[in-house]
């Protein structure tokens, strides 16, 4: 079940393989992505724009995670409607667009509610978002979760190690 939800994930990052999906959000009665995301969704997005500036990183980060990257994947489950995900969303991508990882990251959008997280990404035990999943060889290595403890360059660095 974790590899159909990950071949799901991944279609998301080839262009055009999948089509954006909406619901209506369960509180804020507004439109929200739900499902495989492509990386283009963001940038039209309030949220993303005014969050992706807040973290400007490093040439020597960028070269850690580069270096640390041996064929690594990553899963970004997020909700549109979550504000954790507006923030450090934006933020995470600032790094890693910059970085080898930045072809290898497939996003799946939740509902507000546990069983449409469940039911859109089965057996990834996610309680929170955003979540960053991060594989190695096909096995996970480490994940975010919610927000980093710390510096959230030195968390992709530290779990890119097998730091977890």
């Amino acid at each position: 079940m974790k590899y159909f939800v990950l071949s799901m994930m991944f279609a998301a990052i080839v262009p055009s393989a999948v089509a954006q999906m909406t619901a209506i959000d369960s509180v804020t009665h507004k439109e929200i992505l739900i499902g495989p995301v492509e990386r283009s969704a963001f940038d039209r997005t309030n949220w993303y724009r005014s969050n992706s500036d807040l973290y400007a990183p490093t040439a020597a980060l960028i070269r850690d995670i580069d270096s640390l990257d041996a064929g690594d994947s990553v899963a970004v489950v997020f909700g549109s409607w979550c504000p954790d995900s507006h923030m450090w969303l934006p933020i995470f991508l600032s790094i890693t667009d910059s970085t080898s990882l930045a072809r290898k990251i497939g996003f799946i959008a939740v509902p507000r509610s546990k069983e449409g997280r469940e039911k859109l990404t089965p057996g990834l035990d996610i309680e929170k978002v955003p979540t960053f999943i991060f594989y190695r060889g096909g096995k996970e290595i480490g994940r975010i979760v919610e927000e980093p403890k710390g510096d959230i360059g030195a968390n992709i660095v530290n779990i890119l190690k097998g730091g977890n």
